[in-house]
């Protein structure tokens, strides 16, 4: 499980039975007193289902309690900065991108990296504008899938990156490339990109790199949802599993993989809707790895209205459940089969929507307590109910002290260590950040239950609008 660290082994592996079953056991054991009441007043069957559903949950929980340890400290390289040796084919998927693609053309001019050793593809994928046209002016190579030259396998953006492929290879570009980056159109990079994740391949070998993902806009409640939701995964969750040599996941943009692993494995070929997600999982199955970058971003510009990003959001997560089912068979047959622990942490990934649901029920809880106190309990607020509440919103233990501030020291931790542009009014500002990631995270529950309901369906791919031609920030 933690073969790139092996200091780390016995160690972190001891935290991590540690936290995730006893931590898990301590908890069951310290709220049991309202299981009686509970089964009496619900029955045997109904408090089965439920127990079982809070195990795997707090097993869950627990599990992150742990990596958030792991995600504290400077982030500091484990690679050392080498001349540029690898060649990079840059595709950026765009449909109908009219209003971004000559902003983001431009800003990749910038890069710090030898032009002989990158070359920039637009994949005009089915446009009907002048993305084509536009690209072309700015030197970039187009592959337009609106010619059919080659049978359209799955939908959307995926669908557009294995035309690409399909095209480069029959050209015979694709094998001139060491590693292909996937950009989507809207995005900008820091100058340093290139170079960060060819001294970090050269060093390590990974077979996938994803870099820091950033959000370009966070004016809004809304957008400053996105960009908290990025600062704390990408240090509590990314950071936390590259320092533990987990594999990292790729987050659809931003990220570098093995031109050879490409070819030998299908190209971008994908079943769901979220072909990041999917080709993660096969990376790992295949015996790949994916590694992290913390020290270079990629700035995505993200939907300022609710709608939008609930129709961007739903489409995630019926992709992301679709891959999940269809993927938990197989990882459990590998890891009963060669025991590797990776397995079962992308196990743990793929059935992690869970911190949204606990903070809606944190809030149903808390208000519920709140009215408790002010009713009276002779029959209008049953005694049997307070029970239940209180064992699961008030700390009896210190590991229920954990599961309440696993929520909440990530946010503001990630907040201050990797937010940029934020000096002014810094703790006004850390305050506003925490309602807009709760805000972000319970509307993400509505979408997520609505994607479990109907992820068989992988067919309607959801195109987001953009628009924004700078780097916006607060």
């Amino acid at each position: 499980m933690f073969h790139r660290f092996s200091r780390l082994d016995w160690g972190a592996l001891s935290v991590f039975l540690l936290l995730v079953g006893g931590g898990t056991i301590l908890i069951l054991a310290s709220v049991s007193y309202s299981f009686r009441p509970f089964i009496a007043h619900f029955g045997w069957p109904l408090f089965i289902i439920v127990i079982a559903i809070s195990t795997w949950v707090l097993m869950l929980t627990m599990y992150y309690i742990f990596l958030m340890l792991f995600g504290f400290g400077k982030a500091k390289r484990d690679y050392p900065m080498m001349a540029p040796r690898s060649r990079f084919i840059i595709l950026i998927p765009a449909h109908n991108e009219e209003a971004v693609i000559g902003a983001t053309l431009a800003h990749l001019a910038k890069v710090d990296y030898p032009r002989q050793l990158y070359r920039v593809v637009v994949v005009s994928d089915q446009s009907t504008d002048r993305t084509a046209a536009i690209a072309r002016d700015y030197g970039a190579q187009v592959v337009d899938t609106a010619q059919h030259k080659f049978r359209r396998i799955g939908v959307g953006k995926p669908a557009g990156l294995q035309y690409a492929v399909n095209e480069l290879t029959k050209r015979d570009e694709l094998k001139w490339a060491d590693l292909v980056m996937v950009l989507d159109a809207d995005n900008f990079t820091d100058i340093n990109i290139l170079r960060e994740l060819d001294s970090q391949y050269q060093a390590k070998h990974f077979t996938a790199i994803q870099a820091y993902l950033d959000s370009k806009n966070d004016e809004s409640l809304l957008t400053l949802g996105y960009a908290m939701s990025y600062w704390t995964m990408n240090r509590f969750f990314q950071l936390s599993k590259y320092r533990l040599g987990l594999d990292n996941s790729i987050g659809g943009t931003g990220f570098v993989v093995q031109t050879a692993w490409l070819m030998a494995h299908g190209g971008f070929r994908s079943r769901s809707l979220t072909e990041d997600l999917e080709m993660e999982i096969r990376i790992v199955e295949s015996g790949g790895t994916v590694g992290w970058n913390h020290f270079t971003r990629i700035y995505d510009e993200k939907p300022e209205r609710l709608r939008a990003s609930m129709i961007q959001r739903y489409r995630w997560s019926r992709g992301h459940w679709y891959t999940a089912f269809h993927n938990l068979g197989p990882l459990l047959k590998h890891f009963f089969k060669t025991g590797d622990l990776r397995d079962l942490d992308q196990i743990n990934y793929l059935f992690s929507m869970r911190q949204n649901l606990q903070y809606l029920l944190a809030v149903i809880f808390a208000l519920s307590l709140g009215v408790s106190v002010l009713v009276p309990q002779h029959g209008a607020y049953p005694g049997w109910f307070i029970d239940v509440e209180r064992s699961y919103f008030v700390p009896l233990t210190v590991l229920n002290w954990a599961i309440l501030l696993e929520g909440f020291l990530p946010m503001v931790a990630g907040y201050f260590y990797d937010a940029r542009g934020f000096n002014k009014r810094r703790w006004y500002m850390a305050l506003k950040a925490l309602v807009a990631f709760y805000y972000f995270s319970l509307t993400y529950l509505l979408v997520q239950i609505a994607g479990l309901v109907t992820f068989p369906n992988q067919r309607a791919w959801s195109h987001t609008a953009h628009g924004l031609t700078e780097l916006k920030r607060v």
